[in-house]
């Protein structure tokens, strides 16, 4: 979002795919965040990062058509595609723009802000609260939905493919994230943002081989897949990616596998 953030992998039309089934599979999480921290309706609220624009959907959802939600990237394919994606689904209420976290406050004030997956990528995570607050107004809600990169996912029974699967894209992410840790301090990282008394929900998903969850597992890896052999990470044994959907799901539909993410951090602390 920033000079201090790098998104490595861009916002090629895959990439753009991928974020829409990772907005499917974080649905549930991004719900639970949005109520949870108390964003309500005739709200005014920043979308931070907003990609494909799915959590500025979410958002438009609950502060109706009385609120308002900016959405802000800064990437302009994002915007274009968010823009689009919001008008055909008639979200009046949306407004989007090309923005960097050293911009916020030309939008200012707000009732809140959340950003979903922006911290991992920043080399300093409370930079990015700390500026994300000062958009917010005394008494408003700054909040991010992390994941937790210093962990693994999980499937049972075990499953060899999706554990080297799973193995290469969280190897690449604790390489390629400055922050992939981000979610172990999360309490520090907002009281060095001048917010303290943070509250945060850890929770993991967990889904059938028929969910979005396997199918966006591998489409990550897809599109991982250039810095994890640049990175030396891969595993020759996972195959071709064309048909690794496919056999992943044969060897997991067999077994009646549960995936389990590795865990969602939904955190959120109120301005003083």
């Amino acid at each position: 979002m920033s000079g201090s953030s790098n998104y490595v992998l861009g916002h090629s039309d895959a990439e753009i795919e991928r974020l829409q089934l990772q907005a499917k599979v974080l649905e549930g999480p991004t719900r639970r965040l949005i109520h949870e921290c108390g964003i309500r309706p005739g709200m005014r609220v920043l979308d931070i990062g907003c990609g494909a624009g799915d959590v500025s959907m979410l958002l438009a959802d609950v502060v109706g058509m009385n609120g308002t939600v900016v959405a802000v990237d800064r990437e302009r394919h994002a915007i274009d595609v968010a823009r689009s994606r919001a008008d055909q689904a008639e979200y009046s209420q949306i407004e989007f723009d090309v923005a960097n976290d050293e911009s916020f406050e030309r939008y200012a004030p707000f009732d809140a802000a959340i950003g979903r997956y922006v911290l991992v990528h920043q080399r300093d995570p409370a930079q990015m609260v700390r500026r994300t607050a000062a958009a917010v107004k005394t008494g408003g809600i700054v909040a991010f939905l992390e994941g937790a990169f210093q962990s693994n996912g999980d499937v049972r029974p075990p499953n060899e493919l999706y554990r080297m699967i799973g193995d290469s894209i969280v190897s690449a992410c604790r390489v390629v994230l400055p922050a992939h840790d981000v979610t172990g301090r999360i309490i520090a990282t907002f009281e060095e943002a001048g917010l303290p008394n943070a509250q945060v929900i850890w929770e993991s998903i967990v889904a059938g081989a028929d969910s979005f969850l396997p199918r966006y597992v591998v489409t990550s890896y897809r599109v991982f897949l250039p810095i994890i052999q640049q990175l030396g990470l891969d595993h020759s044994e996972i195959g071709d990616p064309a048909t690794l959907y496919e056999r992943l799901l044969a060897t997991a539909a067999a077994s009646r596998a549960q995936f389990v993410s590795l865990p969602q951090v939904g955190a959120w602390a109120v301005r003083p």
